[in-house]
């Protein structure tokens, strides 16, 4: 084994997972980092930074006193179910409290629900492009991922159907969908549900459910009663703002997330997380506030690149997916240089565009003037 073939230098021959080999540990960029570092790096204090789908606005007043009063208990281990605030979130979902799992954000569900799963060989379908951790999971675990394409900007249901074969193992769609911010309708939803084989886990991820204000959108909660092999992916990283306090949390049938508690390890949330979590969940005038802001802010982003001419996927998410007209790495590096930090969606293979987090309306105003003077 050696570097050239996907190997750390001195690694000894045969000791690591061979589908390791296909994998290179998170490498943060510019955009990938936290504030004060980009303001460290780049040497300025006044510093925008919508990157990587954060809410601007902070936590929950009431989740924040809820965490600051556990800092005393940090010694004592934490209840490793996280029971209360399961049964918080079963309550108001209307679900089953056993049909939830709790975990260390969204990231370690995508990783355990393929650990559970995939076997070496196995297939996974994953509409592209998409969030990159679908891939990263499954090709950890020796699986193959089977990328199709979306049509414009969407979820084609049809070309996941066509991509089924026999050794197809799992299903993943983001919905809305990152980095484009579209949707999967009901009716599609219902569709690819109904006629995806049973024996194929279908993972949907709704980590930016909160902000969908399109009426013909429903959960895939909906039909966790009409199949069987159905997983549904939640968090509290983005309209809650609690993205540094990682808590994610997965629902489904009774089997699939008992399969799930299996490889779940104890104690992966934290006391903190757990308590700011419940918090803001309970804290519903905060998230109307949250979600009405969002509205009113992406609306506010999109009537500006009507107005400097950037075509845009309409989004039901935080972020608008904007074609810049030229390679948009120039306009990020413009962007960049007046200390406004978007993300460059040529990781996404999309050379031409930027994703933009709907951030506080003077911050955009700012992103506004800088793109209006062209590059």
């Amino acid at each position: 084994m050696d570097a050239a073939k996907g190997w750390p230098d001195g690694l000894q021959p045969n000791i690591a997972r061979s589908s390791l080999a296909h994998l290179q540990p998170f490498q943060a960029e510019l955009a990938d980092l936290p504030l004060e570092m980009i303001k460290k790096q780049l040497g300025k204090e006044d510093v925008v930074k919508l990157s990587f789908n954060e809410n601007p606005y902070g936590p929950s007043p009431r989740a924040i006193r809820a965490m600051e009063a556990e800092l005393s208990s940090m010694h004592l281990y934490q209840d490793a179910a996280g029971e209360d605030l399961k049964t918080a979130i079963a309550s108001r979902l209307e679900v089953h409290r056993e049909g939830i799992i709790l975990t260390n954000g969204a990231d370690e569900l995508i990783l355990l629900v393929t650990l559970a799963f995939l076997d070496p060989g196995d297939e996974v379908i994953i509409p592209s492009p998409t969030f990159g951790q679908y891939a990263a999971s499954s090709i950890a675990m020796g699986a193959k991922p089977v990328k199709v394409a979306l049509q414009d900007f969407r979820i084609d249901i049809h070309n996941i159907l066509a991509a089924v074969t026999d050794r197809t193992k799992m299903v993943f769609a983001c919905n809305p969908n990152n980095p484009t911010g579209t949707i999967l309708s009901k009716g599609e939803l219902e569709y690819l549900i109904g006629n995806l084989p049973e024996d194929i886990l279908l993972v949907v991820d709704e980590a930016y459910i909160d902000y969908v204000t399109e009426p013909d959108y429903t959960s895939a909660i909906d039909y966790l009663d009409q199949r069987g092999n159905l997983l549904i992916i939640r968090t509290f990283s983005k309209l809650h703002a609690l993205a540094a306090a990682r808590v994610g949390f997965g629902i489904g049938p009774l089997p699939v997330i008992e399969l799930l508690q299996r490889v779940r390890p104890p104690f992966n949330v934290n006391r903190v997380g757990q308590a700011g979590a419940l918090a803001s969940w309970q804290d519903t005038c905060y998230q109307k506030k949250m979600q009405a802001l969002n509205t009113a802010n992406r609306e506010y982003l999109c009537d500006i690149l009507t107005r400097i001419q950037m075509p845009y996927v309409p989004s039901q998410a935080n972020f608008v997916l904007v074609d810049t007209n030229q390679e948009a790495t120039r306009v990020y590096k413009k962007l960049e240089a007046e200390g406004i930090i978007v993300r460059n969606a040529n990781i996404f293979g999309l050379p031409r565009h930027l994703r933009i987090t709907v951030g506080r309306k003077e911050d955009l105003t700012r992103l506004g003037q800088v793109l209006a003077e062209g590059c």
